[in-house]
C-alpha cells in the first residue's frame, strides 16, 4: 500500500509542478545575445611581452569587456568585484589581457598542478568558439598565480574535456587591489575558418575569496557558464589567417622493473619506446596517431565500494582515447554506453592486452558537421587473439542547437595467420535524434541502437526517448528505455542485463524496460543577511519492468540540500526501494556457500537514509562527514564516512578519505564489514614539478595499493615521470606485485 501511495504522489507532483513554469519560457536567440555582448579585437601595436604587467600601448587603447554579472551563487546583479578584459592579435597569437580587481591578495589556490583545481581556486577563464556555431569550442583557464587549465567544450555536454593538451603562454602578477594576467594563445592550435569575422567568446571570473563566480555575457542560472549557446561575440576587423605547421610529434622512452610475487616470478626489466603524433588537417580536423602506446604514467583507478548487484563503470584515463572523446562516448545514457574505450586493450577477464597502435581522425568538417574515425589494433596474449577495433561517428546540427548523430562499431578477431575469423565479429550501430530549444530550456531525444553477432537476430536492440525542461530554480526529466536481452555491447558498457546466479553458477541475460524521472526545485532566500545561497529539493524515481511487463525493481530517492554562502553544504536523502531479484546473490567474498549462503531470489523491500556535511572548501583545512543506515535487502546497512584536507598553500595538499560499511544479515547469512581508506599527498616543488602519492586500503577488493608518481615538466608539454606501484593482500598483508617505471616524453 505504501508503495502505491508513494508512486502516485510523486507522479502527480511531476505533472503539477511543471505547469507554473511555462511562464518562464522567455526567448533569447543567439543573434540577440551577441548583439548585446560584443568585443572588438585589435591588431597589436608594436610588440607584446607576456609578463602579466599590461604596460604595452596596445592595452591602453583597445576595447574593454567589463560590467561582469554574478553567475553563482546568485545571478542577475553586477559582480561586486569587477573584471576588465582586452583582446588583441598578430599573425601568430591571440592575446588576452585581464585585470581582476580585488580587496586582498590572499587568494585561494588549491593546486599548482596543471589542469587540477581550477574551479576551486581564484582564477579566470576565456571560452572561445571560433566557428561561432555553439557546437564546440575551447576553454583556457588560469588560477590567480598562473596555473593553467585547457579543455575542449562541446554542445550539450556540461563536462569539459580537460584531456586536450596544447602549448600556450600566460603570466600573472599580483597587486594590493588587483591581479592581472596576460595570455598568448597560438592561432595554430585553434581550428577556425579564414574569413570568419565573428567568433563566440565569454569570460568567467572565479572570486573564491568571496565565494562568487561572475561572467561577462550573461548565462541563465540553470546552465553552466561554459555553455557555448550563450557566448558574446568577438568582432574582427580583418579575420585572422590560419598558420601552417600545426603538428606535434611526441616520442617516448620507458624503463620498467617489475616483480610478480604471487606467481613467484623473478624481477623483470623491460625498456620500451613509442610515438604519438598530432596533426591538424584543414581548419577543423585533428589526426592523432599512436604506435606502441604506453600508459604507465596514468594515475590508477580509485577503488569504490560497490553495494549493487551489477558492475560499475570506472572512467577512462588514457589520454589517447580522451581528446574529442565525446564524439564516441556520448552515445547512449550513463548506464548504457555502446562505446566505452576501456574495452580496448583488455581481454574478456579484464586483464590488459598490448596495444600495437591506432589512429583517430576527429573534429569539424564544417560549422554543422562533426566526425570521428578511430581504429586500434591489439596484440595476441595468452588465449586472447589479435583484435581490431573500428569506430565511426558523426553528428549534424539542425534547428540551431539540435543534432542528428550516428555511429558504427566493429570488433574483429584475427587468427594466427592474420586472417579475419568471420564467425567472431561483434558490431553495433545506432542513430540518435536530439532536440534542444534555442534558449536551452527544452530538450527531447529519441534513439535506436542495435548489436550484430553471429546467429543472433532477435531482441538485439535497445532504444530510449525522453524529455527535459530546465529553468531557473526548476528542472524536470523523464526517460523511457527498452533493452532487448540479446543486445551485446562488446565495445561498450551495459550495467544490468547480465544477472549472475551464485547457486546455479550461471549468468542469465534478462531484458528490461525502465522509466526514469527526476525533479529538482530550488529556493533562493531573498534576505541578503541569510547565510544560505539556496535550498534545493529533489526526487528521482527509477522503475524497472521485465519484458513481459512484470515488476523488477523500484529504486527511488528524495533529497534536500542546504547550500551556504561559505561553500559548505548539508544534504539529506531517503531512498525507498523494492526489488524482485531473479537470481541468488551475496555481498561477502566467502566462496563456501554452505558457510555463507547466498541471499535467495525473491521480493525485497527496504528503505535507507543518508546525510552529508561538507565544510568551507576555501579554508586551508576543510572536511566532510557522512552517515547512512537503514534496511538493506533482508538485512541492515550502516555506513560512516569522513574526509579531511589540509592545504599548505602553495606547496602541499594532504587528503584522507575513510569509509566504513557494515552489512548485517539474519542467520544463516554472513555479515559483511568493509573498510575503504584512501590517503593522498601532493607536493608542489614548482608549477612544473609535482609529486603525488596515493594509498588505497580496500577490504572489499582485498587490496592495499601504493601509487607514487613524480612528474617534471621540463619544457612545455614534455615530461619526465617516475612511478612506483605496490600491491598487497589485505588479509595477510603479503606482497602481490611491485613495479618501478621511468618514462620520458618529448613534445616537438
Amino acid at each position: 500500500m505504501f508503495k502505491i501511495v508513494f508512486m502516485r504522489f510523486f507522479y502527480c507532483l511531476f505533472v503539477l509542478s511543471s505547469l507554473p513554469y511555462a511562464a518562464f519560457s522567455q526567448t533569447l536567440d543567439r543573434k540577440e545575445q551577441q548583439s548585446t555582448y560584443q568585443l572588438q579585437i585589435s591588431r597589436i601595436q608594436g610588440t607584446i611581452t607576456v609578463d602579466g604587467e599590461l604596460r604595452e600601448e596596445t592595452w591602453q587603447t583597445t576595447a574593454v569587456a567589463d560590467n561582469f554579472w554574478l553567475k553563482w551563487p546568485r545571478d542577475g546583479a553586477p559582480a561586486p568585484q569587477q573584471t576588465e578584459v582586452r583582446c588583441a592579435y598578430d599573425d601568430q597569437y591571440l592575446y588576452i589581457a585581464v585585470t581582476a580587481f580585488d580587496t586582498t591578495p590572499d587568494y585561494v589556490i588549491q593546486s599548482l598542478k596543471r589542469d587540477v583545481g581550477y574551479w576551486d581556486s581564484d582564477g579566470f577563464a576565456v571560452i572561445i568558439d571560433p566557428s561561432n556555431s555553439a557546437v564546440n569550442g575551447y576553454f583556457f583557464g588560469i588560477s590567480a598565480n598562473g596555473v593553467q587549465t585547457e579543455a575542449l567544450l562541446s554542445s550539450g555536454n556540461d563536462e569539459m574535456d580537460r584531456n586536450w593538451d596544447n602549448t600556450w603562454m600566460v603570466k600573472t602578477k599580483s597587486y594590493p587591489n588587483r591581479w592581472t594576467a596576460e595570455y598568448a594563445i597560438p592561432l595554430r592550435i585553434l581550428r577556425f575558418k579564414e574569413g570568419q569575422t565573428s567568433w563566440g567568446i565569454n569570460f568567467i571570473r572565479n572570486d573564491l575569496t568571496n565565494g562568487l563566480y561572475s561572467i561577462w555575457a550573461r548565462v541563465p542560472f540553470q546552465f553552466e557558464g561554459t555553455d557555448l549557446g550563450w557566448t558574446g561575440a568577438l568582432k574582427w576587423a580583418d579575420s585572422p589567417k590560419r598558420t601552417k605547421g600545426n603538428y606535434n610529434i611526441i616520442p617516448y622512452v620507458t624503463a620498467a622493473a617489475s616483480k610478480d610475487y604471487e606467481g613467484h616470478e623473478p624481477w623483470k626489466t623491460k625498456p620500451n619506446i613509442g610515438l604519438d603524433a598530432k596533426i591538424g588537417i584543414g581548419s577543423g580536423l585533428n589526426l592523432d596517431l599512436t604506435v606502441n602506446p604506453d600508459f604507465s604514467q596514468i594515475e590508477i583507478d580509485e577503488q569504490i565500494v560497490n553495494l549493487t548487484r551489477f558492475d560499475i563503470q570506472l572512467p577512462e584515463k588514457r589520454t589517447f582515447f580522451l581528446e574529442n572523446g565525446d564524439l564516441f562516448s556520448d552515445f547512449g545514457i550513463p548506464p548504457i554506453r555502446p562505446f566505452f574505450s576501456r574495452t580496448i586493450g583488455i581481454d574478456n577477464d579484464g586483464a590488459p592486452l598490448p596495444i600495437i597502435g591506432g589512429a583517430r581522425l576527429s573534429g569539424n568538417l564544417n560549422a554543422d558537421t562533426r566526425i570521428g574515425i578511430m581504429t586500434m589494433l591489439t596484440g595476441k596474449q595468452g588465449d586472447s587473439p589479435t583484435r581490431g577495433y573500428t569506430a565511426l561517428s558523426g553528428n549534424y546540427r539542425v534547428f540551431g542547437r539540435s543534432k542528428i548523430s550516428g555511429y558504427f562499431l566493429d570488433r574483429e578477431e584475427f587468427d594466427s595467420n592474420g586472417g579475419i575469423q568471420r564467425s567472431q565479429f561483434s558490431r553495433n550501430a545506432g542513430l540518435e535524434l536530439g532536440y534542444t530549444s534555442l534558449n536551452g530550456k527544452w530538450s527531447a531525444w529519441m534513439t535506436h541502437h542495435r548489436s550484430f553477432k553471429p546467429e543472433i537476430s532477435a531482441q538485439n536492440w535497445w532504444g530510449n526517448s525522453g524529455l527535459q525542461y530546465r529553468v531557473r530554480g526548476f528542472s524536470w526529466l523523464t526517460d523511457f528505455t527498452h533493452m532487448g536481452e540479446n543486445y551485446y555491447a562488446d565495445m561498450g558498457f551495459e550495467s544490468r542485463i547480465k544477472n549472475y546466479d551464485l547457486v546455479r553458477d550461471t549468468t542469465l541475460r534478462i531484458g528490461y524496460n525502465f522509466w526514469f524521472n527526476s525533479l529538482s526545485y530550488q529556493i533562493f532566500p531573498k534576505n541578503k543577511a541569510s547565510n544560505l545561497n539556496l535550498i534545493a529539493f529533489g526526487a528521482d524515481i527509477f522503475q524497472v519492468f521485465n519484458p513481459n511487463g512484470s515488476f523488477n525493481e523500484s529504486s527511488n530517492n528524495v533529497n534536500m540540500e542546504l547550500n551556504y554562502k561559505n561553500t559548505s553544504f548539508l544534504r539529506f536523502s531517503v531512498s525507498p526501494n523494492w526489488a524482485d531479484v531473479p537470481v541468488s546473490f551475496k555481498f561477502d567474498d566467502e566462496e563456501d556457500l554452505e558457510k555463507c549462503p547466498a541471499l535467495p531470489a525473491g521480493r525485497y523491500q527496504y528503505t535507507s537514509a543518508e546525510s552529508k556535511w561538507s565544510s568551507d572548501s576555501r579554508k586551508t583545512v576543510f572536511f566532510g562527514l557522512s552517515a547512512a543506515g537503514g534496511a538493506f535487502y533482508n538485512g541492515k546497512q550502516w555506513q560512516a564516512g569522513a574526509e579531511i584536507t589540509f592545504r599548505f598553500q602553495p606547496i602541499m595538499n594532504v587528503a584522507l578519505k575513510a569509509q566504513y560499511t557494515q552489512l548485517d544479515f539474519p542467520s544463516p547469512y554472513c555479515d559483511v564489514e568493509i573498510f575503504n581508506i584512501t590517503p593522498r599527498v601532493e607536493v608542489f616543488f614548482a608549477k612544473n614539478i609535482w609529486w603525488t602519492t596515493f594509498l588505497q586500503y580496500n577490504t572489499q577488493a582485498d587490496n592495499f595499493n601504493i601509487n607514487s608518481r613524480f612528474q617534471w615538466r621540463f619544457r612545455p608539454m614534455s615530461d619526465l615521470f617516475v612511478v612506483y606501484t605496490d600491491n598487497y593482500a589485505v588479509e595477510n598483508f603479503g606482497v602481490k606485485n611491485r613495479a618501478l617505471t621511468a618514462k620520458l616524453n618529448w613534445w616537438f
